[in-house]
């Protein structure tokens, strides 16, 4: 007489609710995250310029060049100077003129820190006209 095989019950581990548990998990971990905020410099840039808006003309007399080279010396009209030199030059010079624009001009492979530096001196110094730029 045949008999039929009796099937074996293999063990497995159910995965109808996997699903289910990946996205509490997800949400779980998306809900308790923190995520950090980064500051970054406080300025305020000018609006875009329109074909309305000219273009400003900025005589030498009311610019002062600061250039900052690879090495993170800094120079001021083509002199080097300290950090504290700059800023006790630039307070001389807001004072005399309040219209001046400091150029502060660096070198693309300079560190980001130097840059941050001397902008953090300008403002303390009162240096209001800032243009930033680089090589």
């Amino acid at each position: 007489m045949f008999r039929p095989r009796k099937k074996r019950n293999e063990d497995c581990i159910p995965t109808a609710s996997m699903a289910d548990v990946a996205f509490l998990l997800l949400i779980f971990f998306l809900s308790t995250t923190r995520f950090d905020m980064k500051n970054g410099l406080g300025i305020v840039l000018p609006g875009p310029t329109t074909e309305e808006t000219q273009r400003v003309r900025i005589l030498d007399d009311n610019l002062t060049r600061i250039l900052i080279n690879r090495d993170g010396q800094v120079q001021m009209n083509n002199e080097v100077v300290s950090l504290q030199e700059l800023e006790t030059a630039v307070r001389q010079i807001v004072i005399q003129n309040p219209e001046m624009v400091f150029m502060l001009r660096t070198d693309r492979q300079s560190k980001y820190e130097n840059m941050v530096n001397v902008l953090d001196r300008l403002r303390v110094a009162g240096a209001e006209r800032i243009n930033l730029s680089t090589n």
